[in-house]
């Protein structure tokens, strides 16, 4: 439904809004509203004029997320603010406002700047990547077409004008494995449905079988109370049982609470 919901506000653009929903899960929770609201700003077309150019991607994208407002002594910040205004006015572009973002709570590979680097990357190396996406055969396939790292800048820096020791900042298999959970698998499905094509529903579930189940407290409260929990595609229907009857307080009719509430 949040998928019709958005292509049906994107002209069902497919491609634009795989990459509005994967934006929104790059926020993890804490950033995700502030990631949909950034990317909502984002004029796709605009950029394509640009993407064989990742600073000019990345002097968009951060300064459509309002994170080059400041007057900082760092070259490469500079160097962005300066292609950012030329786009800006060539664009008419309007930003997000800076203080969407969070950080408190936030370990620095989770910072937006990190994030947004990555996305940044991402659209500049994989074009037509939702098509890549629906073309992946399996999970890992899947997960080779998002890996992706940041550019060379931000493997010293977590944020502007502060460095920090040189690592690789890539998407961990965790981190991969909630992107599918959260944005692949839901669009092979919606656009199995869509296209009437029956293998892309079943790869949607397969995805889900193969792929291991979510750590969160609300699984940590099912597994703690002795059901055992294996797979993404467990994990995902005791979400769901959580959202529709556990949280609306229907335990009468749910299999599980009916049991529960039988008991003496």
């Amino acid at each position: 439904q949040v998928i019709s919901e958005r292509l049906k506000r994107y002209d069902t653009n497919w491609e634009d809004t795989f990459f509005i929903t994967l934006a929104r899960n790059f926020g993890f929770g804490l950033n995700g509203d502030a990631f949909e609201s950034w990317a909502n700003l984002l004029s796709f077309r605009s950029i394509d004029k640009h993407r064989d150019s990742l600073k000019q991607v990345e002097a968009i994208f951060f300064g459509q997320a309002g994170l080059l407002d400041e007057e900082l002594p760092d070259e490469y910040y500079q160097h962005l603010q300066k292609e950012y205004h030329y786009l800006q006015h060539k664009f008419e572009l309007r930003q997000a406002d800076v203080s969407l973002w969070r950080f408190s709570r936030l370990r620095p590979n989770n910072f937006p700047h990190i994030r947004i680097a990555q996305l940044a990357l991402l659209y500049h190396q994989k074009r037509a990547l939702f098509s890549r996406i629906m073309e992946a055969e399996t999970a890992k396939d899947a997960k080779a077409v998002l890996s992706i790292g940041t550019s060379e800048y931000w493997k010293g820096h977590y944020i502007f004008n502060k460095t920090s020791p040189s690592r690789t900042k890539s998407l961990g298999d965790a981190t991969l494995d909630l992107i599918l959970i959260n944005t692949v698998i839901p669009f092979l499905y919606a656009y199995g449905l869509h296209k009437v094509d029956e293998r892309l529903c079943e790869r949607a579930s397969v995805f889900l079988e193969t792929l291991k189940a979510e750590n969160n407290h609300i699984i940590r409260l099912w597994t703690g109370a002795g059901l055992p929990v294996y797979t993404a595609a467990d994990s995902q229907a005791l979400l769901q049982l959580q959202k529709e009857y556990c949280d609306k307080k229907k335990c009468l009719f749910c299999r599980f609470g009916f049991e529960f509430m039988r008991k003496p």
